[in-house]
């Protein structure tokens, strides 16, 4: 017995990293699982790993409503209905607030936040379509509350994903539909590999997380399965941040080791 047997889910972003760790750990729960990405190769491997039995995959930009509506109900057609979303696709970028170029604010702000709101949009629409709730879940980042040299677009998308997750739990609540976000702290998955080659970078981190480590996508993907399954029945809401204990202390000064001034 599966912790997820029978449930339908949509990850988003699932082609790699914390999706993808994300897709793994619900099918080997049980789930049946529509991996939504931009890397058509990557749901490929996705598929061909999981087995076609349990998985489908929907090439998606999520800051195009059209494709997420298709999506959705790709999802439907496939496996019956849809009980799970995880909404984590999601980009960064980093420059200083007089400097940043209004195409990559956009950019950020569209795919982290817009699309995220796209998403819940059309998977709340469907579970409320077919009855019986569903658990909707964001994914934010330690960003939302704690602020980054650099991160302006992408402290404001994720800051705006956990508010969008609060409103959008008390609206759906009445049709039993659950909506929480993670936030993860530092985690080690390709998107970061950049940043963490950066000497000392990986430490300073570590240094301010009271666990002493960073994250696996392993780490997320089982919270994300407590929040999926029925064991968290009475949680809505609410933004849970997995981090090690980073927001306790402060973010690194990154501009000196990016030579900004």
């Amino acid at each position: 017995m599966g912790r997820l047997d029978g449930k339908v889910a949509i990850v988003t972003g699932g082609a790699s990293g914390i999706g993808q760790r994300i897709a793994e750990v619900f099918v080997e729960e049980g789930a049946r699982v529509l991996v939504a990405d931009v890397d058509g190769d990557g749901i490929g491997r996705m598929i061909g790993r999981l087995g076609h039995n349990h998985t489908d995959g929907a090439q998606v930009d999520v800051r195009d409503e059209e494709a997420v509506r298709r999506m959705v109900e790709q999802a439907v057609r496939r496996f019956g209905r849809l009980d799970v979303a995880v909404n984590n696709a999601g980009v960064g970028g980093f420059s200083p607030i007089q400097s940043y170029a209004l195409a990559d604010w956009d950019r950020v702000i569209g795919i982290s936040l817009t699309g995220t709101f796209l998403c819940a949009k059309h998977e709340a629409g469907q579970m409320i379509a077919q009855g019986g709730g569903g658990s909707i879940i964001n994914i934010a980042s330690l960003n939302a509350i704690q602020p980054a040299e650099g991160f302006a677009a992408y402290c404001a998308a994720k800051a705006g994903v956990v508010g969008l997750t609060k409103v959008a739990a008390l609206e759906l609540g009445r049709h039993r539909i659950r909506v929480n976000a993670i936030g993860p702290g530092l985690i080690h998955t390709p998107a970061v590999a950049p940043m963490l080659a950066i000497p000392g970078l990986e430490e300073a981190f570590v240094h301010e997380a009271p666990l002493g480590r960073a994250g696996e996508p392993d780490d997320v993907a089982r919270l994300a399965l407590w929040l999926a399954s029925d064991e968290s029945a009475l949680m809505t809401g609410q933004a849970l941040y997995l981090d090690g204990g980073a927001s306790l202390n402060r973010y690194p000064e990154l501009f000196p080791r990016f030579g900004v001034e």
